[in-house]
């Protein structure tokens, strides 16, 4: 190559990221090996399938298309690369067959950088390696919101659909810009009044610098000034709801649903730098998509009695479903679903309390708490779930013990039944409230939760895998958080329950057989298909527990535990991005088949067939699988389960 261009190739690649991070010398070095290509608009540079390419490309001039052809022949638009951008490297750093189509939209010149070369700058320059991390992750991310991992065929549903409704619409979108403001002086009656002229629902009260630092809304003019009969003519500050509830306009759709939820408010304020941008309310969400999980909770909230709430489970249904085929991230999807269960189960829990007090029973002798465990413990429920849950009572005096048992045992099974009447069937294994070993006082918990750890074996490795994912749905102590930093300082000093829980979560493999085969249930109702929940999520769910309770991690989600072991150096930033992606993308199969099996009228199961897949659902699974295994390696190698003796 001659000086010429080599100095026209390097003006151009040293403002190119990363390589505007390399001395002269290294760029230099690189631009000689170059070579320069042309493609004419049109031409189809890479087809999906090929072998990895024997270059990285970088555009200097036009533009490429990145496309997913489906089984049934649509061709749907991933991304598009432009001037400085690079194609051909996920290819070059995995070693695999190319995953997309990439065609020239325009004319292209580029400058080609030799594959080894380009996998020695990866590998010696860190930089190179942060910015070229094309992972499973963002494999799997591209082909989703390219719509490419829907089902096929597809359905009369439109299941998790990218781009469909909320899925990646943000607050901006639905936000009403014009709000209605007032100072903290003026008069609940100016307010109201203003409100009524303008017919909306809420006004937000700024400070002298505009500062938005509460909000009144029609409900609160109900409850904490007509109810209450306060003085119409005292200022906005006595009532006001402050501090305020707030939300970024760049923050998804799905985040303000899940705020409004936990916080049971039906407005957020949007501000921009502390400064009021908008305001969103549950009102936009029903224009929106004709309903609202925050309209639901407040109609669960007004039921009057068990049976009330009962009547309730159609709507609630009604808007789960909505959710899950709404689309978007299916951490946000399951997050407001386990939100829509805990509200039932706590207004049950109140309700019940009443009845039994009506009934001459009285109230709880002590105070309690209620215990959800498994998925719901994890806030990692689905439409398909039975009850895991348990109580726990105060410590009282043993000749008192007995008959305080007795009252909790008559309500646990009053809520328990409550649960089957709405439709979350009994714990076939008897994990629930309702069986006396699950209802206990705060020591007799302790002393279980302990007696576990000190005595690995396989009942208690079992038990262990659901009740130490415990989570307050109703925390009338502070036990549980007490509970969770003594079985902490238990583990730490166990010097095998750990290692017995690694060795126990090994036997529940994914199932890739040699050469990456499918390992399919062989006979029975199932036969032909693959187990989502038990194969596919059950082994992450089971890994994550377990360096939780290694790391001191007291969150008891999925993800959130994954994250904290990224966030202490167990898990690399590449492994743990990777593992959300594939526990995400195998939630969304799961999700999926659950949407179709009520559909249909059918019970949900957690099983799929891999031949109803399309080429890339199945590729991404194979996958997923696979890396799971390397997370099963690395969780044998770091507690050297080889040591564990079989009894």
């Amino acid at each position: 190559m001659s000086d010429f261009p080599v100095s026209r190739i390097m003006d151009f690649i040293r403002a190119v990221e990363p390589f505007n991070t390399l001395d002269r010398s290294t760029l230099e070095g690189l631009v000689r090996q170059m070579e320069i290509a042309f493609y004419a608009k049109g031409q189809t540079i890479i087809r999906r399938g090929d072998r990895p390419p024997e270059y990285l490309s970088i555009i200097q001039v036009g533009s490429a298309r990145i496309t997913i052809t489906d089984d049934s022949g649509q061709v749907m638009l991933v991304d598009e690369r432009g001037e400085g951008d690079v194609f051909g490297a996920v290819s070059l750093l995995k070693g695999n067959e190319a995953l997309f189509d990439i065609t020239a939209e325009e004319d292209i010149i580029a400058f080609l950088l030799p594959a080894e070369t380009f996998r020695k700058l990866v590998a010696d320059h860190p930089v190179f390696k942060r910015h070229f991390s094309f992972s499973l992750a963002r494999d799997i991310r591209a082909a989703t919101e390219a719509g490419a991992l829907s089902q096929t065929p597809p359905t009369e549903l439109t299941l998790l659909a990218p781009n469909m409704f909320l899925g990646d619409k943000r607050v901006s979108d639905l936000m009403v810009k014009d709000v209605l403001t007032c100072t903290p002086e003026t008069t609940i009656r100016d307010a109201a009044r203003r409100m009524a002229r303008l017919r909306v629902a809420s006004i937000v009260i700024e400070s002298e610098g505009g500062i938005p630092i509460g909000i009144i809304t029609d409900r609160d003019l109900r409850g904490k000034v007509l109810a209450e009969e306060h003085d119409v003519h005292a200022p906005v500050r006595e009532v006001m709801s402050h501090p305020l509830h707030t939300i970024s306009a760049q923050a998804y759709a799905f985040d303000a649903l899940l705020d409004m939820s936990r916080h049971d408010v039906s407005h957020l304020v949007v501000t921009e730098e502390g400064r009021l941008a908008g305001i969103i309310s549950d009102h936009d969400f029903r224009l929106e998509i004709g309903s609202s999980p925050v309209g639901v909770i407040g109609d669960i909230e007004k039921s009057e009695t068990v049976d009330d709430l009962i009547r309730m489970r159609p709507k609630v249904d009604h808007v789960r479903e909505m959710l899950l085929r709404q689309g978007g991230s299916v951490e946000r999807l399951v997050q407001l679903v386990t939100q829509l269960n805990d509200r039932v189960t706590q207004k049950l829990l109140a309700l019940v309390e009443q009845e039994m007090e009506k009934m001459g029973m009285g109230k709880p002798p002590v105070p309690y708490c209620w215990i959800s465990l498994g998925s719901e413990g994890r806030n990692e429920q689905t439409l398909r779930t039975d009850q895991d849950n348990a109580l726990s009572f105060v410590d009282v005096p043993h000749e008192d013990l007995a008959g305080v048992k007795e009252w909790f045992m008559a309500f646990s099974e009053r809520v328990v039944e409550g649960l089957v009447r709405y439709g979350f069937p009994r714990c076939p294994g008897g994990i629930m409230a309702s069986n006396p070993l699950w209802c206990q006082s705060e020591a007799q918990w302790e002393d279980t939760f302990l007696r576990w750890v000190d005595d690995p074996n396989p009942l208690t490795l079992r038990m262990s895998s659901i009740f130490f994912d415990f989570r307050p749905l109703h925390a009338g102590t502070e036990f549980l958080r007490t509970l969770r930093q003594k079985l902490n300082a238990q583990v730490k000093l166990s010097a095998f329950f750990l290692r017995f829980m690694a060795k126990n979560m090994l036997y529940n493999r994914p199932p890739l057989g040699l050469l990456r085969q499918f390992v399919v249930e062989k006979s029975g109702e199932h036969k032909n298909k693959l187990n989502l929940k038990m194969r596919g999520l059950t082994p992450i769910v089971d890994c994550a527990r377990i360096l939780a309770l290694d790391l001191g991690i007291n969150t008891t989600n999925t993800l959130e535990r994954m994250e904290g072991a990224n966030e202490r150096g167990v898990l690399s930033a590449e492994m743990y991005s990777d593992l959300r992606e594939a526990y995400n993308f195998i939630n969304h199969l799961r999700m999926v088949r659950h949407l179709e099996a009520r559909s249909r009228g059918e019970e949900p199961d957690n099983f799929v067939d891999p031949a109803t897949l399309n080429s890339l659902q199945r590729k991404m699974l194979k996958e997923s699988f696979s890396l799971i295994n390397r997370l099963q390696e690395m969780m044998e190698f770091r507690y050297q389960t080889q040591f564990v003796v079989e009894t």
